[in-house]
């Protein structure tokens, strides 16, 4: 099929911005129904028209594909200021869409990360045009992450990678900053790298090239309370009654809000979730690689992501047969498979919990942590050092992050730091099939004003080798400094199978660099100060203190 294409397309918004976009049709004479994507990067790169879904494809089908720069970016007149616009233009894009010659007054909002929040904050306006979207790996809360005090953990590797690679460079061509803008391309070379540079609120290669960019709004949480609340669209989302199609990645540094927001959604829905990272969906996530990724795509055995997408919007803007069996579609890591689920939370078999445990090696003169059925009788304690100069490293998991990949990767070495507390299964005699959250249950005592763990779930392989699996990073004020604590925390969900004779193993330790803030055990983190000092936590188990891992099983 032909596809005629006109570029910068100008939409002039109710406060005279324009805003500008590629729109993308058939050739010739008709009518059609739109589906509109609104991003902040560079609508002519080719991973926009031709990467995780084929805009050629879309309209063959017979739809007009609308790629739009937001406020601010590339094309489109205006000040960027990061999701701040998204609701009013939307709702204006969304109408502007409806009303072009070539349009029949339907629209549906397709898009990832980014452009899955400019779907669900346009939807928060109900723009009367707008009958269904698609937000891929995306969030209802830009700034969920971001702005929170130093109490919180913040989340400093995806900001920096997200402001420097991926906002920073058009932002200094749009002002016609050349000695900046090739500052910034080598900042950007040297960026992994950078991202241990201390203490975040100087970040050199923001500072030095825009000194008065967001980036030091968010880290020092410069925002008004009234500029939050205008960006969470989470509660809206309950009010919301059109149908959404929720996209995310077991591997995706977004997982969580996607699913949060596909719960608290209004509106039919229908939930997909694959062994992807954010930005790979070709089936790799970190060392591993799982069959069946993305075609032929879920039980009903789709083409691809395209054939979802045209097959959903067919449905509520044409009127067509869905032919999607099942509300919800998951891959099942292990088993290499897709399974179709009723509902999501799913309904489990049970809950296999481990407790934490530890023997003495006689032999080896040494003690030897496991995890079993059984809980110990007696009381039990760990120490974990925790120094700020030498934090627990970032490798694989829910990221996106310069340098580091997301996904599955070998821990065996990191296991082995004497900052890390490990505690291994036995060998199992028949696989474990996990489907859902699985939740660790434990106490700790620190001498820092803050507590900070990341616990971390890998499979232990027969032969020895260690990948992780799920993990998470949280952190604590510490009002009784030396005094046992009970702490309760997800990791993140996941679909997973244990094969017999592999071993189930939890990680603790105490910071998770470079991707969070480190801790200084002063009351301050790497996000406002440097010059830390070492500190201990203490893990309690056993007894009295029944640190546990819960894993819910099919």
């Amino acid at each position: 099929m032909v596809v005629y294409v006109e570029y910068d397309v100008e939409c002039p918004c109710s406060d005279g911005t324009v805003l500008r976009a590629d729109v993308y049709r058939p050739a010739g004479q008709g009518i059609y129904p739109v589906l509109l994507l609104r991003l902040p990067y560079d609508k002519s790169n080719r991973h926009y028209y031709k990467g995780y879904l084929d805009v050629p494809r879309m309209v063959a089908a017979g739809y007009v594909v609308i790629l739009q720069d937001v406020r601010g970016r590339y094309a489109s007149d205006g000040t960027y200021y990061p999701f701040v616009y998204e609701r009013k233009d939307g709702y204006e894009a969304v109408e502007w869409a409806a009303a072009l010659p070539y349009a029949n007054g339907k629209v549906g909002m397709f898009g990832m990360s980014y452009h899955g929040y400019t779907q669900l904050a346009a939807a928060a306006e109900t723009p009367p045009s707008l009958y269904a979207i698609a937000p891929v790996m995306a969030i209802a809360d830009g700034w969920v992450d971001m702005v929170q005090d130093e109490t919180m953990p913040f989340d400093q590797g995806s900001l920096a990678t997200w402001a420097l690679e991926s906002i920073l460079p058009d932002q200094l061509k749009r002002q016609d900053r050349d000695k900046e803008l090739e500052r910034a391309h080598a900042y950007i070379d040297e960026l992994p790298f950078r991202l241990h540079d201390q203490p975040i609120r100087e970040w050199a290669p923001i500072k030095k090239t825009v000194p008065n960019s967001f980036y030091f709004d968010f880290v020092n949480r410069q925002i008004t309370e009234q500029t939050i609340q205008q960006v969470d669209v989470r509660e809206k989302l309950k009010h919301i009654h059109i149908p959404a199609l929720f996209i995310g990645g077991w591997f995706d540094s977004l997982l969580g809000q996607t699913l949060g927001a596909y719960q608290q959604f209004g509106g039919k829905r229908m939930l997909w979730i694959g062994p992807w990272t954010h930005s790979n969906l070709d089936g790799w996530a970190g060392d591993v690689f799982f069959e069946h990724a993305t075609s032929p795509l879920g039980v009903d055995q789709l083409k691809d992501l395209t054939d979802l997408h045209i097959k959903w919007f067919g449905h509520w803007l044409k009127d067509k047969p869905l032919n999607i069996e099942k509300p919800v579609h998951v891959y099942h890591m292990g088993k290499r498979r897709w399974d179709g689920q009723e509902r999501w939370p799913p309904n489990n078999a049970g809950i296999s919990r481990y407790h934490l445990n530890h023997h003495e090696n006689t032999s080896l003169q040494n003690s030897v942590r496991t995890l079993e059925k059984k809980k110990p009788e007696t009381n039990q304690t760990d120490q974990c050092p925790r120094n700020p100069a030498a934090p627990f490293p970032t490798r694989g998991g829910n990221l996106l992050m310069a340098g580091h990949g997301a996904g599955m990767f070998e821990q065996g070495d990191l296991h082995e730091r004497e900052d890390a507390l490990v505690f291994t299964t036995q060998p199992l005699d028949i696989p474990l099939e996990v489907l859902g959250t699985i939740a660790a249950n434990v106490w700790v005592s620190s001498d820092s004003p803050l507590l900070d763990l990341f616990l971390q779930v890998s499979d232990v392989t027969p032969d020895g080798k260690v990948y992780n699996v799920v993990d998470t990073f949280i952190r604590r004020t510490v009002d009784d400094r030396g005094r046992p604590r009970h702490v309760q925390v997800d990791l993140t969900p996941t679909s997973y199978r244990f094969g017999k004779g592999h071993a189930i193993r939890l990680a603790i330790a105490g910071s998770n660099a470079p991707r969070f803030d480190v801790n200084q055990n002063n009351g301050t983190t790497s996000r406002t100060a440097t010059g830390g000092v070492p500190a201990n936590d203490i893990l309690y188990y056993g007894g009295q203190y029944p640190s546990s891992l819960s894993i819910p099983i099919r």
